[in-house]
């Protein structure tokens, strides 16, 4: 198995109502979990959308802790903020629904 090593960027529970939560790939990364305290529906807007063919692969990890590699990398900080990534297949638990997005424009 490859894994790779990854650094938590952020770790926070939601409470509604609240603003939206941005990733962005080039700074802070764009892997996320997603793990529900009470039941919710999660809106994830994905744009551009994946699209294989073009380079925007949609790919799924399972994550590993620290210390389960033993010494495989040094680092300076506490190791609870890392985890060796492997890369899976699509989760068969997994529900998407692709859809449109008509709401506002979105300004970066």
């Amino acid at each position: 198995m490859a894994a790779r090593l990854a650094k938590l960027a952020a770790d926070k529970v939601l409470t509604a109502p609240c603003g939206p939560s941005i990733l962005y790939p080039k700074s802070g990364g764009n892997l996320h979990c997603f793990t529900a305290v009470s039941p919710c529906a999660v809106l994830d807007i994905l744009t551009p959308p994946y699209r294989e063919n073009l380079g925007r692969k949609c790919t799924y990890y399972m994550d590993y802790p620290f210390s389960t590699f033993g010494n495989k990398a040094q680092i300076s900080e506490g190791e609870e903020e890392y985890a060796w990534l492997a890369e899976i297949g699509t989760p068969n638990d997994l529900y998407m629904r692709s859809g449109f997005y008509a709401g506002p424009a979105i300004h970066i």
